[in-house]
């Protein structure tokens, strides 16, 4: 199974200076590409082919050429991707927009991997000055232009094994590049163990219930919905604020960087969040030794709310914007992959009613708040719970029965949960003066 992970390239002038250069290199590749290939579409009526793409690109870039190539790979697979869209949503859109910095993809052959550093190769296509103020010429068409081969030489960060690295991207992201890479890592073998099911129900107020026929292991989402919240309304805020300025004015422009800070400060915070949420549901499969996990699909429960009349008749306002917040699907492949590396064979089934049948009875009742009552046994469970045990009996039997245990958590440790000898260290670094605090961090 392939992973991808990333590090952060240390601050260098000369560094920094040749990839920023790379990186405006790999815009005009894809500009021209996207105009090439749009204007030969509406004189041809069909689309240049991948091979055609690379064929004109030789020889004419100051990158790489598995550089080259890898960027008409990428348009490649995006026209693809936006060509199945368009089978249901007719407003997507082919790649029109021009770029001015576009991420470097790396090939094995055009990159040297060692132990400690990373070597990025390009190349330099052209004459010399001498022969263009002599005017020389091609004598034939078969000549090659003259090709200097140049590096860029980055620190290698990484705590795998790049040797094998097939492909890699060098991109900016939060003031800094970042190398990215895909690893091969193998997957753990559960085949020693006996088959042992587990169902997950995605929600708001708890972002993932698991449930096993004994146990079950509930995390909070009310961070991450607070968060939502606050984001959307200082955006709106915002928004309404640039509106009333004249576009491109000193005061817009303070408006649209508070913007762009907000939005990544929550990102960050979200994916946080998002990780230590799968991190804790993950180990609690791993510790129970499930083999089988079962999500339900929830994907779409957000859309037409306001023109299907039936949803709309289950929903208001404040629910229709808690539901289009949801980031739902971002948990779901958290959790696909991170269970898939341990070996959890992941399946999807569809979720409808599973909080409101009864597993002793087989009736159906509704719930009241967070709990679901049987009217005929009287056996109350949670209903999260109940969602999630019912998710995982739509795939594989699980026998009906109360509970051992239910663990209630939350995604971030909060401080009066920490030890005493936690709180010593906390504070000892809190007593610190502010130069202190940096280097023990920097140590730690």
């Amino acid at each position: 199974m392939f992973v991808t992970h990333s590090f952060r390239i240390p601050y260098d002038q000369n560094v920094y200076d040749e990839l920023r250069i790379m990186q405006r290199e790999a815009a005009a590749v894809w500009n021209d590409i996207v105009r090439e290939a749009t204007s030969y579409y509406f004189t041809c009526k069909k689309w240049l082919s991948k091979t055609e793409i690379q064929a004109i690109r030789k020889q004419t870039y100051d990158l790489h050429s598995q550089t080259v190539q890898a960027i008409a790979d990428k348009y490649a697979a995006n026209r693809e991707t936006i060509r199945q869209l368009r089978k249901t949503d007719k407003k997507a859109k082919y790649p029109w927009r021009r770029k001015y910095y576009y991420c470097i993809p790396l090939k094995k052959a055009s990159m040297d991997v060692s132990k400690d550093t990373i070597t990025i190769k390009k190349s330099e296509y052209g004459y010399a000055l001498s022969d263009l103020l002599t005017k020389r010429k091609k004598k034939e068409w078969t000549e090659k232009v003259p090709k200097k081969n140049m590096t860029v030489v980055i620190p290698n960060r990484s705590e795998e094994n790049l040797e094998n690295c097939n492909y890699a991207e060098v991109v900016w992201r939060n003031g800094a590049y970042w190398f990215c890479y895909a690893v091969s890592v193998p997957k753990k073998d559960l085949s020693s163990y006996d088959c042992k099911v587990a169902g997950g129900d995605l929600g708001e107020i708890h972002a993932v219930t698991v449930a096993t026929e004994e146990k079950a292991l509930l995390v909070s989402g009310r961070a991450m919905r607070s968060l939502s919240q606050f984001r959307a309304k200082a955006l709106a805020d915002l928004s309404k604020k640039m509106s009333r300025c004249k576009k491109g004015s000193n005061q817009w422009k303070k408006y649209r960087q508070a913007r762009m800070r907000l939005r990544q400060k929550s990102k960050n915070q979200l994916e946080q969040l998002e990780h230590k949420t799968t991190k804790e549901v993950i180990a609690f499969l791993e510790e129970e030794h499930v083999t089988n996990f079962v999500i339900g699909h929830v994907s779409g429960i957000e859309k037409n709310t306001k023109k299907n009349s039936q949803k709309k008749q289950k929903t208001n306002k404040k629910r229709r914007q808690q539901l289009s917040l949801w980031n739902q699907g971002k948990i779901k492949q958290k959790l696909t992959y991170k269970a898939q590396l341990k070996g959890i064979q992941v399946e999807e089934t569809e979720e409808s009613y599973t909080s409101q049948d009864c597993p002793f009875c087989g009736g159906r009742h509704h719930a009241r708040g967070r709990s679901f009552t049987c009217s005929v046994h009287k056996t109350e469970i949670h209903r999260d719970v109940n969602g999630a045990q019912n998710i995982a009996r739509k795939q594989h039997h699980m026998a009906g029965k109360p509970l051992l245990s239910v663990v209630y958590k939350q995604p971030v440790w909060y401080k009066r949960f920490l030890s005493e000898e936690q709180r010593q260290k906390t504070k000892q670094l809190n007593d610190r003066p502010k130069k202190e605090k940096r280097i023990a961090s920097g140590m730690a």
